[in-house]
């Protein structure tokens, strides 16, 4: 599989979407997909919610679409939780702060990738070194703990 490239970025959202919205469009400025990115993973998101309940909740919104240009994550910290909808049961919701916005250019490398990811975030104390890593450190820990 080939190597992500990872985005960190900070912001405040009042929803889920608003979340979504701010991963999607840092992507997209970086030139890392095309601009049905962000509608994929928002439509996707309404029928397949991503939020976990790990020890610390996070959510991986992500989508197949054809624009993604190379595979990539990009990593959102909030000022303050929003709601995701849980993966697991869609009538429970988790809050977080700690949003994973994935983006795998090859179908055949997207199961893989979303378990690796799973298998990252399954550990609180991982998730616990994410809150508190500079960004270029947190680029550092993801490409050794996620590839």
């Amino acid at each position: 599989m080939a190597r992500n490239k990872y985005l960190v970025i900070h912001g405040s959202a009042s929803s889920d979407k608003e979340a979504i919205s701010l991963c999607g469009n840092a992507l997209l400025e970086a030139g890392l997909v095309g601009r049905t990115f962000i509608d994929k993973c928002l439509e996707r998101e309404t029928e397949y919610p991503t939020g976990l309940p790990t020890d610390i909740p996070t959510a991986i919104p992500h989508c197949k679409d054809e624009s993604i240009k190379e595979n990539s994550i990009c990593f959102l910290k909030l000022e303050e939780p929003v709601t995701f909808r849980r993966m697991d049961d869609d009538e429970e919701s988790v809050q977080t702060d700690m949003i994973f916005n994935m983006a795998i250019r090859n179908p055949n490398e997207h199961l893989e990738a979303l378990q690796n990811l799973m298998e990252f975030l399954g550990d609180a104390e991982t998730l616990e070194q994410c809150r508190t890593l500079s960004d270029e450190q947190m680029i550092a820990f993801f490409e050794e703990h996620i590839g």
